[in-house]
């Protein structure tokens, strides 16, 4: 006959988890998902803008002479506003969020 020897629980290297860690993994896990969905906007309004903005400047960064005289969105000064209205809300959002979770 074998005997069969188990620890007891009180003896494991590792302890399970409580159930507040498992509720603080869950809460980080769906922070990361609130952020990375409103920093993917906050990329998608910044290539907006850039569209609009990269045949004024070259590789190495330098203003084009076209630019300096004026830039003029081809999407329109409206658009080209709320696209720039938008990148500055959702950093605005993810500086929120980012300091609201280090405060708890």
């Amino acid at each position: 006959m074998v005997r069969e020897f188990r620890l007891p629980e009180t003896s494991r290297l590792t302890e399970k988890p409580s159930d507040d860690a498992q509720q603080s993994q869950r809460a980080l896990k769906n922070l990361r998902y609130v952020l990375g969905s409103v920093n993917e906007d906050a990329q998608r309004a910044w290539s907006k803008l850039w569209e609009q903005m990269k045949s004024g400047v070259t590789p190495a960064g330098m203003v084009t002479p076209t630019m300096q005289e004026g830039f003029k969105p081809e999407c329109g000064w409206a658009e080209f506003l709320e696209e720039f209205w938008l990148l500055k809300h959702y950093l605005d959002y993810i500086s929120r969020l980012c300091r609201s979770s280090s405060e708890s």
